[in-house]
């Protein structure tokens, strides 16, 4: 998982590139100068500012809450030795040592209770910037939108999008075709129809159980295909990367992907962190895309409703 410092060395570059792009603006000279430039520069100014306040804090917060997950990984670890522990004593009849280990499982439980609350907050936080300033060009923008380039999309695309990160942030999950759904593992496919599943979109009532079958089944539920080679700028976050019979992954934007790659050491979980994580696309020779474009199951039902009758 990416750590808490990384985070926040990217909003220290974010505040340069946001610096350099007021002070380019405010060096135009010349023939430029006069009112429309001093809309532009005032506007560019306020602009930057509440983006870049709104950026910094968000990725303060995602900060905290990575630093807060290195230390429930960390009591994890305890938790589980001194419940080891207590066992052999208790298999022992080492009655004081069973209660001191007790004790520190009562300890450690009430530490990653605690931690837990805080990262979820932390990243509820992450997630609540709202932007106010007016655009350059003096259109209004919508009330309370959220930068896109911050935090992607909204509905069942950001909740998919969601949840395949949140299982790749979990190294209590690893890559199976054996134990592939979410039992603790997933593989690919699995990885991916349990997102969108979870996200709200009936793609497993729709009959998607692997690569080979994931596009009939998503295009029946609010899925376009778009076949050919996959080009990265022409792609969208929640996109599906495919090549059936073979490999999928989710593109979650900026050029990067969510997905089960492969089993590392053949035990449950992601012991290197590697098996199911967010990482650039790269060229697997996907044979297109499924794009979520929406899916009315009201109208759906109506559809089964008169076909009964």
């Amino acid at each position: 998982m990416v750590s808490g410092g990384q985070v926040r060395s990217d909003a220290s570059n974010v505040a340069s590139y946001s610096s350099k792009f007021t002070s380019e603006i405010s060096g135009l000279s010349g023939s430029w100068q006069g009112s429309s430039y001093d809309n532009l520069n005032s506007q560019a100014q306020s602009v930057a500012a509440e983006c870049l306040n709104i950026i910094k804090s968000e990725m303060e917060s995602f900060a905290s809450a990575c630093d807060a997950y290195v230390e429930y990984k960390n009591y994890k670890t305890q938790l589980s030795e001194a419940q080891s522990n207590y066992n052999s004593a208790v298999s022992k009849n080492d009655t004081a040592s069973a209660n001191s280990f007790a004790s520190q499982i009562s300890s450690y439980q009430s530490k990653l209770d605690t931690l837990k609350k805080q990262i979820e907050s932390d990243l509820a936080a992450a997630a609540s910037g709202k932007i106010e300033a007016k655009a350059i060009n003096g259109v209004d923008a919508p009330t309370g939108t959220t930068p896109a380039a911050v935090l992607g999309t909204t509905g069942a695309i950001r909740g998919a999008m969601d949840w395949a990160i949140a299982i790749a942030a979990d190294d209590s999950h690893g890559y199976s075709q054996k134990t592939r759904w979410g039992n603790p593992n997933y593989d690919c496919s699995s990885l991916v129809i349990s997102a969108w599943q979870a996200a709200g979109v009936p793609v497993k009532e729709a009959g998607a159980g692997y690569t080979g079958n994931m596009k009939s089944a998503f295009t029946k539920v609010g899925f376009q295909w778009i076949p050919g080679n996959v080009n990265v700028n022409d792609l969208k976050p929640g996109d599906v990367l495919l090549k059936p019979n073979s490999h999928t992954e989710m593109y979650i934007g900026d050029g990067m992907t969510v997905g089960a790659h492969g089993d590392k050491d053949g035990r449950n979980g992601d012991s290197g962190g590697g098996e199911i994580s967010v990482a650039k696309v790269h060229n697997f020779g996907w044979e297109g895309v499924l794009r979520y474009v929406g899916y009315d199951q009201t109208q759906e039902k109506k559809k089964d409703e008169t076909k009964n009758t």
